[in-house]
């Protein structure tokens, strides 16, 4: 389950810019890829990509050490784009997406909206895994790990 856009947004411009080591984040890219319509605020929707941001600079740390940006690590190219600037993006918007399905879903108590907020249950824990995955290919890990007993 996503915010499907039902309403005309006004370009914001807004850029989150974090460590330069990192690729900037547009507000209005999120939206449009995580599909966000007008019910989220900009304001509330830049809070929610600062803390993703936030929590994903922590856990690529650790990358830093390894190069000057980011976009240095990558070994391939997308659309003329280093891969780790997807990834990066892809681990923000998925992370923002969680976020903004589990908030946004308890505004409507209703039984119907209780039946709703169970099947986005998966869609959040999907937008979790897929951030989870994206910072463990940024970071040459695998996406499993077993463990033999």
């Amino acid at each position: 389950m996503g915010f499907v856009a039902n309403g005309n947004n006004t370009p914001s411009q807004i850029e989150i810019k974090s460590d330069p080591f990192y690729p900037i984040i547009l507000l209005d890219h999120i939206r449009e890829i995580v599909r966000i319509d007008s019910a989220v605020t900009n304001e509330r929707l830049k809070q929610a990509i600062i803390e993703e941001v936030l929590d994903i600079n922590r856990l690529l740390v650790s990358l830093k050490a390894k190069a000057s940006v980011l976009s240095e690590l990558s070994t391939t190219q997308i659309n003329d784009q280093p891969e780790t600037d997807f990834l990066y993006l892809s681990a923000v918007a998925n992370g923002v997406a969680a976020k903004v399905n589990e908030n946004y879903r308890n505004y409507d108590s209703s039984n119907s909206g209780a039946k709703r907020a169970d099947q986005a249950e998966g869609t959040v824990d999907d937008y979790r895994r897929n951030k989870q995955w994206a910072i463990q290919h940024l970071l040459g890990e695998n996406h499993t790990v077993v463990e033999l007993i």
